[in-house]
């Protein structure tokens, strides 16, 4: 569904999909807060179908990791040295490059969360054998 019409009912729907009160988004979307008003727009066949659908499209942007991102990037390298066309060829050698990169700075990422942890353990152990020498 392509964003609604009327801009204020986006901006509602855009202020619920992301987790906004009723009221607070009514306020925000620039209507003036009535008993009930709320409620109603919300109920609104177009509003609650967009609302609906920007939940979704936030709920997958999330769920998207980097290990999902590199399987992508593979299948599309797979598919471009399958092809003949030279376009498609260059595309899955950038793709295999890219998917190369991601996958360095998810084991960069992976030796500095142990090195914190590590360091982290460290000061514990320290801080408990000084309490235990006291």
């Amino acid at each position: 569904m392509p964003t609604l019409t009327n801009t204020r009912y986006e901006s509602f729907a855009q202020a619920r999909a992301k987790g906004a009160r009723l009221d607070d988004a009514y306020e925000d979307a620039g209507f003036v807060l009535n008993k009930g008003h709320p409620s109603r727009l919300a109920r609104r066949p177009e509003v609650a179908q967009r609302i609906a659908e920007l939940r979704v499209q936030r709920n997958e942007a999330e769920d998207v990791s980097p290990h999902k991102v590199i399987a992508t990037l593979l299948r599309m390298a797979k598919a471009g040295e399958a092809s003949e066309n030279a376009s498609l060829l260059k595309e899955a050698r950038l793709a295999l490059l890219d998917a190369s990169r991601l996958h360095g700075a998810m084991a960069d990422a992976r030796r500095l969360d142990q090195a914190d942890i590590a360091d982290e353990f460290g000061n514990l152990a320290k801080a408990a054998a000084g309490r235990a020498v006291e």
